[in-house]
């Protein structure tokens, strides 16, 4: 029996990288048989939602950047009574044997309200890990002042106190108390123990904070794009970045360097650092853009550079990158360096290195070596079976075997110890 799906985020729009893959997952989910309902706090939906055959329950709610102008919102980012209310009433109404709640992004406006609700009603909870909130207050185990990776403990004495945050102390002082919200309140993550890891790095991060039963799904992103011919890289002369315009994603760094080598780039994306990046010679800014012009700009790519300075939990853009045949340069930092073979299927270079960055760039000005890159890159991608139909059969098989195994403990009686809840009467583990 198929599983009915309940997708839990923020935003009814593309808004950032966790709602694309939310929405993108919701629409072929749906276009694959599976009964979806959408549940978001911030509208109004977005046109791929309002096409598919699906549910959408959105409250129109604002996200926390509308705070100066509505400061109830403060309120409401750190618990959605509302949405825990209404995810109550929508819980009721579907069948408990075979409904999976699926949680994609919370800290902006949905907070884990409807995660307590599921959980309270015996529902099966999944969140896929898009960022590190659910352990690190600022949610990227970052101090941004300093610009390098934390390694405190997060939620620690020494983490309270540190002043890591991109904002102010008090800023990270709400973060803080939001991250004790959601734990004491949503029943998060304590209570949910199935992840869907887009990473190792990300995991091996996350595990030491997570319930001691949680249990991995690795799941790569979906890049939607369908396989078609690899891009004649060696004939292009553009390097392009993709992504939020802001200090800790290294495109400062890429910046000078493009100034410094004399080359042309391309920053698609949006942030703080706009205007400062858009003065420089040979660089050019487009602001967000829909899909279909980052895949124009692809097939115009002789590279791809991800120059984060954190940990990253995937970096779609390099995926989508290598199913395009375009070559990526990454930094060692980051989760996209676990995708790419230094030297082969693209290049590493040291976090924060200017000189190091500087190599790897000059690499590229060899035709013959960016095409033979750009070529094991597509190889790789697509020797994964990365295609959209294969993620959502994936997605599907996580969910039936989530349900499966909840089918088989229910079948443990209640007065079993804890020990041996996992064993049936004749002392087999049960559902075996």
């Amino acid at each position: 029996m198929d599983p009915t799906v309940v997708v839990l985020n923020d935003f009814c729009y593309v808004q950032g990288g966790a709602s694309k893959v939310a929405i993108d997952e919701a629409v072929a989910l749906a276009r694959a048989g599976i009964e979806v309902i959408f549940f978001g706090a911030v509208g109004p939906p977005a046109a791929e939602l309002r096409g598919a055959p699906l549910r959408i329950e959105c409250l129109d709610q604002r996200e926390l950047l509308e705070v100066g102008r509505h400061p109830a919102v403060m309120l409401q980012g750190l618990w959605n009574g509302t949405a825990g209310r209404r995810a109550k009433e929508l819980f009721a109404q579907l069948p408990r044997d075979r409904t999976v709640v699926h949680l994609h992004g919370y800290t902006k406006a949905l907070t884990t309200s409807p995660v307590r609700q599921a959980v309270r009603l015996g529902l099966p909870v999944i969140c896929t890990l898009h960022d590190f909130f659910a352990a690190c207050p600022n949610g990227a185990f970052f101090d941004y002042p300093a610009m390098t990776p934390c390694r405190r403990q997060a939620l620690s004495p020494g983490c309270v106190a540190a002043r890591c945050d991109k904002r102010r102390y008090a800023h990270k002082l709400y973060r803080v108390v939001r991250s004790a919200v959601q734990r004491r309140l949503g029943d998060f993550p304590n209570k949910v123990l199935e992840y869907v890891a887009l990473s190792e790095r990300s995991a091996a991060i996350l595990a030491p904070y997570l319930p001691r039963e949680a249990r991995f799904h690795r799941l790569p992103n979906m890049t939607g794009i369908p396989q078609g011919p690899a891009a004649a890289v060696e004939r292009n002369r553009l390097i392009l970045y993709v992504g939020r315009l802001d200090l800790e994603k290294g495109v400062r760094l890429l910046a000078e360097i493009i100034v410094r080598l004399g080359l042309e780039c391309v920053f698609v994306g949006d942030g703080p650092l706009r205007g400062e990046l858009a003065a420089m010679p040979g660089i050019t800014v487009t602001g967000w853009v829909p899909h279909e012009t980052v895949r124009h700009y692809l097939a115009q790519a002789r590279c791809v550079v991800f120059p984060s300075l954190w940990y990253e939990t995937f970096g779609l853009v390099t995926a989508e990158a290598a199913a395009s045949g375009v070559p990526a340069i990454v930094s060692d930092t980051c989760a996209a360096a676990e995708r790419i073979e230094d030297g082969v299927s693209g290049w590493r270079f040291r976090s924060g290195d200017a000189g190091d960055l500087a190599r790897c760039l000059g690499l590229i000005a060899d035709d013959g070596l960016v095409r033979k890159v750009g070529a094991a890159a597509y190889r790789a991608h697509w020797a994964a079976d990365a295609t959209s139909e294969a993620h959502t059969r994936r997605l599907i098989g996580i969910y039936s075997e989530i349900l499966r195994d909840r089918s088989a403990d229910a079948s443990c009686s209640a007065e079993t110890p804890r020990m041996f809840r996992n064993m049936d009467a004749n002392g087999s583990p049960c559902g075996e």
